[in-house]
């Protein structure tokens, strides 16, 4: 679609409706998504537990970001009235892009320090949170105050065109804000996931037990639970590569193929977010899991005395067996 900048660029109408309804209706399904995992966490009662916080606050991110996904519906027919909702959403979407890349790498800094230093940084949770709100709503606010943010060849965020001509200001500020500090993140955290992986499967399996941490059952236990964290950025790494490729072309125009691939990428990352809560929920609490599955009345009755489903379940321990 062609750009608006300002009121003064009359009869703006959206083309390409077929991205923004792609766009739009996988960022649902991974608010669906997201939506789930975090009610399976607070049902379970893990966000007692510094790591599914952690990874509880990812998925939050990435759940705002797919829900302001979702209002680029809003502008499939964009007129000049829409233009003040264009900038709201783009400057929202653009907070929840960052709070996701915050606490991407705030989950790799703390799968680094325990990996190679042995040190748990969960003190520096405050630290994690607030930089991650913060951080964003700084950076996001440059093109706000620059009145970059409006529609764009795609859907709302940052304009690379204002009434239908190129404008520098919002293509370096793409660069600048978005795509350059992702490709710097997606250098170290690939680094950083190397070396994280090389060390704990070093410290999981070497022969001597009279490390730090302790022994080689301690250290593979603590492995189990904390490789589930590594998903966030390995995907984040990968996810982010089709966007840095179609921001190559620069102004030059972007092979279709490409373009779908981008954006079925933006809200793939908060999907797999969801995605990867679910299965590291049910990974490591596979008791809680099937207790919640197989006995959903247990579960909401209050009524239900805990012998009654001791012993329950211990009588489909026994048919099961046989």
């Amino acid at each position: 679609m062609e750009a608006s900048a300002n009121t003064s660029c009359s009869n703006v109408t959206v083309t390409n409706g077929f991205l923004i309804r792609l766009v739009g209706s996988l960022g649902a399904v991974s608010v669906a998504t997201c939506l789930v995992a975090l009610c399976w966490l607070f049902y379970l009662k893990l966000y007692k537990q510094f790591l599914y916080r952690l990874a509880a606050y990812q998925v939050m991110g990435s759940m705002l970001h797919a829900l302001f996904l979702v209002c680029q519906f809003t502008f499939l027919e964009y007129d000049d009235s829409k233009y003040p909702s264009c900038v709201a959403v783009g400057y929202l979407l653009e907070i929840a892009g960052w709070m996701k890349a915050c606490f991407g790498c705030w989950i790799t800094f703390h799968l680094f320090c325990f990996a190679v230093f042995l040190k748990n940084m969960k003190k520096l949770e405050p630290l994690y949170v607030i930089s991650s709100i913060l951080v964003p709503i700084v950076v996001s606010s440059v093109p706000l105050i620059t009145k970059s943010y409006g529609p764009t060849d795609d859907w709302c965020w940052i304009q690379r065109k204002k009434c239908g001509k190129y404008d520098l200001t919002g293509f370096f500020e793409q660069i600048a804000l978005w795509y350059g500090p992702t490709f710097v993140l997606l250098v170290v955290q690939s680094i950083a996931m190397l070396i994280i992986m090389i060390t704990m499967y070093y410290r999981a399996h070497r022969k001597s037990d009279d490390d730090v941490i302790g022994s080689r059952e301690q250290n593979k236990k603590a492995l189990r639970q904390l490789l589930p964290l590594m998903v966030y950025p390995v995907v984040f790494c990968i996810l982010i590569i089709p966007p840095l490729i179609e921001r190559l072309y620069g102004f030059s125009p972007v092979p279709r193929g490409l373009l779908i691939l981008v954006t079925v990428c933006i809200p793939a990352w908060s999907f797999f977010a969801g995605v990867s809560l679910i299965v590291h929920i049910g990974a490591i609490r596979r008791t809680d899991v099937i207790a919640c599955i197989c006995t959903p009345l247990a579960c909401l009755s209050r009524t239900f005395q805990k012998k009654d489903y001791i012993s329950w379940t211990s009588k489909q321990s026994s048919f099961d067996d046989h």
